[in-house]
């Protein structure tokens, strides 16, 4: 059940350990809130571009080629785990509202010193990343999200999916929140208010040209598939209309596993919204 339902939300738990392990990056930690939270840090300068992972896998495993190929010059490239996932630690976990977790960024954030922030999020760590922009807009200076999920996304799959079809979404989620990640995707849906950035915020959003259809392995019907990608591709229509700065960009050749295939698409726009923050 956990590696079933962890591809059909964030879709890369079948994703194989290409190049360097995990041990091979520096890992340091830093205590918030009570969780001892790891990450690492590679390159130098006055802006750090920080991966946020989504629901359910570390950082390493979101991004492992994405890091392995990067080179950071002039700019620091970091990625944490949150709170119970990979080598951070979490002593009795529970559920967590949103605004706990931009909080729990927000005191790594600050842990690390960062002068001026890149925020690369993936997934359900598009919320994540968005929470904190809204709260922090000064030191937030760009974000690429990476086929990231839309508030608007769980309504639509809910209005649109068979019941048996929900059915399926609902047990997944309710699995995740109760049992895994203990992280809530129906509460983070609920908000608008909480993600409104900047409307001059420079925002570039990545969105997947394959579809990802992990999802059949719950014996789903076409049908219901065939709604859980459109009702996606729409919501990625919204993300490019979070502001009057957004860029909106297909990866051709990527699905939600972009880190397997394409995360030289994934590097190139992420030093590209390194510069702009630079200026």
């Amino acid at each position: 059940m956990k590696k079933l339902a962890t591809v059909v939300l964030l879709g890369t738990a079948f994703a194989g350990q290409a190049g360097q392990s995990q041990d091979a990056h520096d890992y340091q930690y830093t205590e918030i809130g009570g969780k001892k939270l790891a990450y690492a840090c590679q390159g130098q300068g006055k802006v750090t571009a920080l991966l946020v992972a989504g629901m359910g896998l570390d950082a390493h495993t979101t991004y492992k080629n994405t890091l392995h190929n990067a080179n950071p010059e002039g700019y620091r490239l970091c990625f944490y785990d949150r709170a119970g996932y990979g080598k951070s630690q979490y002593e009795n976990p529970k559920v967590r509202t949103m605004v706990e977790l931009r909080d729990e960024l927000a005191g790594l954030v600050e842990h690390l010193k960062v002068e001026s922030l890149v925020l690369v999020p993936h997934s359900f760590g598009g919320f994540v990343a968005r929470a904190y922009a809204s709260k922090y807009p000064d030191k937030v200076k760009g974000m690429v999200l990476i086929d990231t999920v839309h508030e608007s996304w769980f309504d639509a799959m809910k209005s649109n999916m068979s019941k048996p079809g929900w059915d399926t979404m609902e047990m997944i989620i309710n699995w995740e929140r109760e049992h895994n990640s203990f992280e809530d995707f129906a509460e983070a849906s609920s908000h608008s208010a909480l993600y409104k950035i900047k409307d001059d915020l420079p925002v570039t959003v990545l969105s997947r040209g394959i579809p990802h259809v992990t999802i059949r392995q719950t014996k789903m019907s076409y049908a219901d598939i065939d709604v859980y990608t459109q009702t996606w591709n729409d919501s990625q229509k919204k993300l490019a209309k979070l502001n009057n700065n957004t860029q909106a960009v297909t990866m051709k050749y990527a699905s939600h596993l972009f880190d397997e295939t394409d995360p030289w698409m994934a590097l190139e726009y992420i030093e590209a919204m390194v510069n702009k923050a630079k200026l």
